[in-house]
C-alpha cells in the first residue's frame, strides 16, 4: 500500500533497530495501521496514523542497544517526534487500551497543556499533543463560539450536579456514622494503594480514618477491606478530590479532618493537637502560607474543619465551596479530568475583596502568584473576610509559585518543609501527567518502588507488574531500583534535613 504524500510536509525520522519488529509495534501498539516498507529487504518503513506519518529508519547494527538507537546525551527528555491531534483524551484511552507504555501524561508542556509521551522499544520519545487553535478544527470551540461562556458553565455545573446526586448522598450516608468521632479522610483513586497502606500505618488506631476511593476496582477494594480495619467507601463516579471536599463539607454536622496519602504522620500526638481549636479558628493546618501578611491559608495535605464556623458562615449566605475558583470556570486536566473551577459570585468576589488585592481588572487577585484559588484556600479567604482565622499547628511552610520565584537559585529551595513529626511529599496522584527534570522524576519512581517493595507482596498482582514498570524507569535514568531508593534516602537526609530513621520510616523500610 502506498501512502498519499501532500506535496510538502514535514516527517519525523526515527531509528529502530529491527524494522519488522517496530512494524508490527507501530501497527499494534500505536494503532499506526498505514505501513508502507521501503526496499527489499527492507531498510525503512513509513507508518501513518490519521494525517501524522512516520519514516522508521534501521540502524546499521542489529543488536544496538536503546542508547545507541536514541542517544539522551544532550536532552535525556527531548522528543524524537511531535504528534498533534484533535483528541488527546481519546488517544491516551486507546493506546492503554493497546499496552503502549505512556511515559508521562496527560500534562502540560509549551506545546500543549494536553500533551502525553510514549517511549517505544528502542528508545525514542513520541509526544502526543492536542494541537493548538487553528491548526485543528475542534467541535467544542465551534460550541464555545455559539454559546456564552455562562451558559456553557451552568450547563456543565448542571449536569455534574445531575451525576453527583447519588454519589453526594452516598457520602452523607457514610459519614453520618462517623458523625462526632472527629474523622480524618484520606482520599485516592486507583492505582495508589501503596501509599494508602504507608501513610495509614502511620495512623494511631484509635484515630478514626476513613478512606474514600472513587472508581476503585474489585480488587483494590477488596484489598481495603481485607488489610485494612478502617471504614471504606468507594464513589463509583470517578469524581476527583475537590468533588470529594464538597461532599464532605455538605455531609458533616461535626468538624472533620483531611489526610492525604503522601502525609505521613510520624508524631501520633500531632492528631490530638489537630483536633482542637482555639477561639475563632476555622481551619487547622499543618502548612501554611500568608494570602496577606497576617492571614495564614493552610494546605490541605493535613487539615482539620471547624463545622461550628462553617455553619455560622453559610448562615451569613456567602460562604464559599472549598473547591477550586478562576474566573473562567477553567478545567485543570494536570489535576484530574473533572477538576474544574467554579467562578465566584458577586458578593463572595466582594468579600474575597475585604482581604486581597485587586488585580488589574479588579477582581481579588488569587494568593502566591497562582492562576486561580486552590482547594480550600477561597473557603479559608473568606471566613477571614468574616472574622474567622485559620491556624499552624506547626510553623511548616508551604512555599507558593510567586515564593519559588523569588527565592535565591545559589541553593536547591523546596516547595514545602519536612520534618521528623510529619512528611508530605505531593503530587504522587498525578506526577506522571507533569514534565518533571530527570532528577525529581527520578525521586517518584524510587519513592513509589520503595513503598511497593516494603509492601512485601501484600498488594493486588498488578502492583507487581508496577513495580517491574518502575525499576525499568529508573533503568532510563541511568539507576537500578536499589540505587533508586538509596539516592531517596540520602536525599531525604541530607537535603531535607530528616533523621536516618525518618527517612527509613518513610520508606517503608522499618515500619
Amino acid at each position: 500500500m502506498s501512502i498519499a504524500r501532500p506535496a510538502l510536509a514535514a516527517v519525523p525520522c526515527l531509528l529502530v533497530a529491527d524494522v519488522a519488529q517496530a512494524a508490527r509495534y507501530y501497527r499494534d501498539t500505536l494503532g499506526f495501521s498505514e505501513i508502507e516498507f521501503l526496499e527489499d529487504p527492507p531498510v525503512a518503513l513509513y507508518v501513518r496514523r490519521g494525517s501524522a506519518t512516520l519514516l522508521l529508519q534501521a540502524t546499521d547494527r542489529a543488536d544496538a542497544s536503546v542508547a545507541e538507537v536514541s542517544p539522551r546525551r544532550l536532552a535525556v527528555h527531548a522528543w524524537d517526534a511531535l504528534l498533534l491531534v484533535d483528541d488527546v483524551e481519546a488517544l491516551a484511552a486507546d493506546l492503554k487500551a493497546r499496552g503502549a507504555r505512556i511515559t508521562v501524561g496527560l500534562g502540560i508542556t509549551p506545546v500543549s497543556d494536553h500533551t502525553l509521551e510514549v517511549r517505544d522499544p528502542w528508545g525514542n520519545l513520541l509526544a502526543f499533543a492536542g494541537a493548538p487553535v487553528g491548526l485543528l478544527s475542534h467541535a467544542t470551540d465551534r460550541a464555545r463560539r455559539l454559546l456564552p461562556p455562562p451558559v456553557m458553565r451552568r450547563v456543565r455545573e448542571l449536569r455534574a450536579a445531575r451525576e453527583e446526586r447519588a454519589p453526594a448522598q452516598a457520602v452523607r450516608d457514610f459519614c453520618a456514622a462517623l458523625d462526632g468521632q472527629k474523622p480524618f479522610y484520606m482520599f485516592f483513586t486507583k492505582g495508589l494503594l501503596h501509599w494508602v497502606r504507608q501513610a495509614a500505618a502511620q495512623v494511631p488506631p484509635d484515630v478514626t480514618l476513613a478512606l474514600i476511593g472513587s472508581d476503585l476496582p474489585p480488587d483494590e477494594l477488596e484489598w481495603l477491606r481485607q488489610r485494612l480495619d478502617r471504614p471504606v467507601h468507594n464513589i463509583a463516579l470517578g469524581v476527583d478530590d475537590n468533588t470529594t471536599w464538597e461532599f464532605l463539607f455538605d455531609a458533616h454536622q461535626s468538624d472533620f479532618g483531611w489526610l492525604d496519602i503522601d502525609c505521613f504522620v510520624l508524631n501520633p500526638a500531632l492528631f490530638a493537637e489537630m483536633t482542637r481549636f482555639e477561639p475563632g479558628v476555622a481551619v487547622n493546618g499543618m502548612w501554611t502560607y500568608d494570602a496577606v501578611p497576617g492571614a495564614p491559608i493552610a494546605c490541605t495535605h493535613f487539615a482539620f474543619i471547624n463545622a461550628e464556623v462553617l455553619r455560622d458562615l453559610r448562615t451569613q449566605g456567602d460562604a464559599l465551596s472549598p473547591t477550586n475558583y478562576d474566573w473562567t470556570g477553567a478545567t485543570i486536566s494536570l489535576l484530574h479530568p473533572r477538576t474544574q473551577c467554579r467562578v465566584p459570585t458577586k458578593r463572595q468576589r466582594e468579600l474575597l475583596l475585604r482581604v486581597l488585592p485587586e488585580d488589574p481588572s479588579g477582581r481579588p487577585r488569587p494568593p502566591g502568584g497562582s492562576t486561580f484559588f486552590d482547594t480550600l484556600v477561597a473557603y479559608q479567604v473568606g471566613a477571614y473576610a468574616r472574622g474567622f482565622r485559620t491556624e499552624a499547628v506547626r510553623p511548616l511552610a508551604h512555599r507558593t509559585q510567586a515564593g519559588l520565584s523569588s527565592a535565591a537559585q545559589d541553593s536547591p529551595v523546596w516547595q514545602q518543609d519536612m520534618s521528623d513529626e510529619v512528611v508530605h511529599v505531593g503530587a504522587v496522584s498525578y506526577y506522571r501527567r507533569d514534565f518533571h527534570s530527570s532528577p525529581l522524576r527520578a525521586m517518584y519512581l524510587a519513592a513509589e518502588y520503595a513503598l511497593i517493595a516494603a509492601a512485601d507482596g501484600d498488594l493486588p498482582d498488578s502492583y507487581v507488574k508496577r513495580a517491574d514498570q518502575l525499576s525499568a524507569e529508573l533503568s532510563e535514568h541511568g539507576l537500578s531500583a536499589d540505587e533508586g531508593v538509596t539516592m531517596l534516602r540520602d536525599h531525604l537526609v541530607h537535603d531535607r534535613g530528616l533523621a536516618e530513621v525518618t527517612a527509613d520510616r518513610v520508606l517503608g523500610r522499618n515500619s
